[in-house]
């Protein structure tokens, strides 16, 4: 079989009336009130293909080695939990350009979408973290409840920076500027995916908000209930010299490959989805330790920007 076509933004009129009856279906079934789910079968009649048709295109793909499509998905069916298997089933008979129209309805994000919405949340972490002024009093009458530092900062993490408030945030963020077929869906898709990256840990709240555990530290040495780390010392005069400790903020620059120039928003954005193209796990088994760097030191330089 030859390789799925290519799509140029000529064809994109065409290629939008060839998923407009799928596309109708599952706006059809979603205004039901009802995750929307189709038949293997159903797949086919809505794309106007005959049935020998579509199951040579499907075996071929097969022994092609097209881990996504094959003959054992017959009589199964698609919803939004496999959609990336539909949108591979729809590239054998529609080409490589099937992501667009399924992103504008909003059922489906393609890999540099995927970075957009992770972006957006990241920015609003950026901006919950450039907020100057902590709540001492608050986090002294945690310290003195619990006696622990590691509870008391996770519960103050939590009153103060809730999570589900700036996955909500980001949602309506990236949301907001888009016209999508489908809002409800596509709504419910981006809030899907940032809980998808806290599953696998491309996000971490650990360290996410590094920077704000490190001033609640201060707080809770201050207090006695933590104690700071010993300074590594160099090898100056008696061997007591202390090496200078570059900043946070150095440190994210350093990761990013930004330590010359001025920063600005465009050219950290930039730098960051370059990164992410090389180190995201979906693209680099072995990236998730670099990217969960990636994402913290992003989401700290957002916060310098934020606060400037």
């Amino acid at each position: 079989m030859s390789q799925a076509r290519r799509y140029t933004p000529r064809d994109m009129d065409t290629l939008a009336a060839a998923l407009g009856p799928l596309i109708a279906r599952i706006e059809e079934l979603e205004r039901s009130e009802k995750p929307w789910s189709l038949g293997f079968e159903e797949v086919r009649g809505l794309l106007s293909v005959d049935t020998t048709t579509f199951h040579r295109h499907v075996y071929a793909a097969q022994q092609a080695g097209n881990r996504l499509v094959g003959l054992d998905s017959v009589g199964g069916r698609f919803s939004q939990e496999n959609v990336g298997e539909l949108v591979s089933l729809l590239e054998l008979f529609c080409g490589l350009g099937v992501e667009g129209p399924l992103e504008r309805a909003g059922i489906f994000f393609s890999h540099p979408e995927q970075l957009e919405i992770m972006g957006a949340f990241l920015g609003m972490v950026g901006e919950s973290l450039a907020r100057p002024r902590l709540e001492e009093g608050e986090f002294s009458a945690m310290l003195a409840t619990f006696g622990s530092f590691e509870r008391a900062r996770r519960v103050y993490r939590e009153e103060y920076f809730p999570l589900e408030q700036l996955v909500e945030e980001a949602v309506r963020r990236y949301c907001a500027p888009r016209s999508f077929g489908l809002p409800e869906l596509a709504r419910a898709n981006v809030r899907r995916l940032l809980e998808f990256f806290f599953r696998k840990h491309v996000l971490e709240a650990e360290s996410l908000f590094a920077p704000l555990y490190e001033r609640l530290h201060e707080q809770a040495v201050r207090e006695g209930y933590a104690e700071r780390p010993r300074q590594p010392r160099g090898e100056g005069r008696g061997g007591d010299q202390r090496i200078d400790e570059p900043t946070p903020a150095v440190r994210a620059r350093h990761l990013l490959g930004l330590e010359a120039g001025a920063l600005d928003l465009r050219r950290l954005k930039s730098r960051y989805k370059l990164l992410m193209k090389i180190y995201h796990p979906d693209l680099n088994p072995q990236g998730l330790r670099r990217c969960q760097e990636i994402n913290a030191a992003y989401a700290l330089l957002l916060s310098g920007l934020a606060g400037a």
